[in-house]
């Protein structure tokens, strides 16, 4: 992945407020339907706000920060679509690197499902395609 495509984005304004670490800048926001665990588990809702900064992909789901550090963690992601008719479903899927456990070390994922509106799903699937 060319992760340096992102330090080439244009900075937006930081919406969501979220504590930038220094040389990080806010390169998208969006307000999801949901995320979920790579599996489908619901992680946050529409109440939830995604962050994408030049370093870091932050998942707000207004009871606490699913943090990813792109370099660091992240293997792969591109759009998925699964399911027909009613039940279909159109996603980013971010692969991890490895597996983490949350909900007292019960449930365990290996990346996350990001259910964005056309609008924000078109931007950000143009991001990821420029980082393949």
């Amino acid at each position: 992945m060319n992760t340096y495509y992102l330090d080439t984005l244009p900075e937006i304004k930081n919406k969501y407020k979220v504590n930038l670490q220094p040389g990080e800048k806010v390169v998208f926001t969006a307000k999801p339907y949901g995320f979920a665990a790579d599996t489908g588990t619901l992680l946050g809702d529409d109440t939830s706000r995604i962050t994408v900064t030049n370093q870091r992909i932050l998942a707000d789901n207004t009871l606490g920060i699913w943090e990813i550090d792109i370099v660091e963690d992240v293997v792969d992601m591109r759009k998925e679509k699964i399911g027909k008719f009613l039940a279909k479903q159109e996603f980013i899927l971010v692969s991890m690197n490895k597996e983490l456990t949350f909900g007292v070390g019960i449930q365990k994922l290996n990346g996350y499902r990001f259910h964005f509106r056309k609008k924000d799903m078109a931007m950000f699937e143009g991001i990821i395609e420029k980082m393949a």
